[in-house]
């Protein structure tokens, strides 16, 4: 294959004269890093010139834990799910975007020529949201009955992308034998990528959690950084061979790119055995007839070991969707697929969601109740509840429940949904007695 030297011509002029859209990437940040946000003017003049990111000292990404309650009916408890968050530093976050849009383009053009477009839901701007998927797979389903639906998830998929694997895939879709510098710079950076734990160095430099670049432009300046950061041993480096930070701006267009190979072999066997294919980052989604089951989940783990992944069996399911006498759909127990549920008759919320959602509105009444009695008050605020918690809101759970009910017509979404007011006020006049 022919090698692309953009030393003096930036790689993405190239694609510019390929009539790939390169704009759009740009976005800037609000949260506090070891430089000043940076002005699209200035990202963009140190972008267009590769060298300058053949040659760029990356900061640490700094990372934090989120968790998120998880319950589990089968136990009945309530458990928390971790997630390591890391995200870059403004400039950093720009080289990331950019670069993200364009192996994007390429990636696109993939697949739009080998008809996976229907194939791949995640980190693309398709004009579809989860609803539309789950009410197409939910779909799928009745359509094709008798057939049984299998979902399968990734273990840990970011932290165990292989770097060897990644790097092959990124030429592939340069089409060069060994990246150029500035993709190489960009590629070490988030596979070797080096991070600090957000407390430790908020701590050090007695910063609170909130802190904004509305009150400061970075952290330190460069030679406190130097002495005070790296000289006290708080930044780590990932010495692994897999694993990539989620959360900046190009992991989730290099996920997309790892599992090229296994979307290929995934919708070619779809074809062959009159199936449907559907992946969403690391959930996975099959329908096909029952008979093929066995040969799809052989399939499914045999492929993924050929990218070093593996399928968590815990979180395995399998749904099989049969027809009644009057052309009526049924399903042996629900298909779980993107945060709703679907029996052959009954599209719903998942129980989980819903359960989450109240616990995040008393967690809410709670905090507003506390804020109230600490500034002298008995009388709780009531304005932002309602927009985080109710109808009143415009981008809240209830507002896309409601949204989901529309798209997918669904009478039992709506019933779900219905004493989502009644249980704020119950929340609301509980404190509210407290506080009289």
């Amino acid at each position: 294959m022919p090698q692309v030297r953009p030393s003096r011509h930036c790689y993405f002029e190239i694609m510019d004269k390929r009539k790939h859209k390169i704009d759009g990437w740009f976005s800037p940040k609000g949260y506090l890093h070891f430089d000043r946000p940076v002005s699209f003017k200035f990202a963009k003049s140190f972008l267009d010139n590769s060298d300058n990111v053949a040659r760029h000292s990356f900061f640490p990404f700094i990372t934090y834990t989120k968790s998120t309650p998880r319950y589990r009916p089968e136990e009945r408890k309530v458990e928390s799910k971790d997630r390591l968050i890391a995200y870059a530093s403004h400039l950093d976050s720009q080289v990331y975007a950019r670069y993200s849009l364009c192996l994007a383009a390429l990636l696109e053009r993939i697949y739009s020529d080998e008809e996976l477009s229907g194939n791949v839901l995640a980190y693309r701007a398709i004009g579809k949201c989860n609803i539309d998927f789950a009410n197409d797979a939910f779909r799928d389903a009745v359509q094709r009955a008798p057939c049984t639906a299998l979902a399968f998830d990734v273990s840990a998929f970011f932290d165990t992308l292989d770097h060897g694997l990644l790097k092959q895939i990124w030429c592939s879709l340069l089409g060069v034998n060994s990246l150029p510098s500035d993709h190489f710079a960009v590629y070490k950076s988030i596979t070797k990528f080096a991070f600090v734990d957000r407390d430790a160095v908020y701590s050090e430099f007695g910063l609170r959690a909130n802190t904004s670049t509305e009150r400061m432009s970075r952290i330190c300046e460069p030679a406190e950084f130097r002495i005070r950061v790296r000289g006290k041993g708080l930044v780590s480096q990932n010495t692994n061979h897999f694993g990539i930070p989620q959360g900046s701006p190009i992991s989730a267009v290099l996920s997309n790119a790892y599992m090229l190979p296994f979307d290929r072999t995934m919708a070619n066997l779809a074809s062959q055995l009159g199936g449907v294919y559907r992946r969403y980052s690391d959930d996975i989604l099959w329908i096909c007839p029952s008979e093929y089951e066995s040969q799809v989940s052989e399939a499914v783990d045999k492929e993924l070991k050929a990218l070093l992944l593996n399928s968590n069996l815990e979180k395995r399911e399998r749904s099989v969707f049969s027809v009644a006498g009057s052309r009526t759909v049924v399903s042996d127990q629900p298909l779980q697929y993107l945060g709703f549920t679907f029996d052959g008759e009954r599209k719903l919320i998942r129980s989980q969601t819903l359960a989450r959602f109240y616990r995040r509105m008393k967690f809410g009444v709670r905090s507003a109740a506390i804020a109230a009695r600490n500034c002298g008050s008995t009388k709780i605020f009531r304005h932002e509840l309602y927009s985080r918690f109710s109808h009143l809101g415009r981008r809240n759970f209830v507002s896309y429940g409601r949204r989901s009910q529309e798209m997918m017509r669904s009478e039992s979404i709506r019933k779900q949904l219905k004493r989502h007011w009644t249980n704020l006020h119950a929340e609301l006049e509980k404190y509210q007695k407290k506080g009289a």
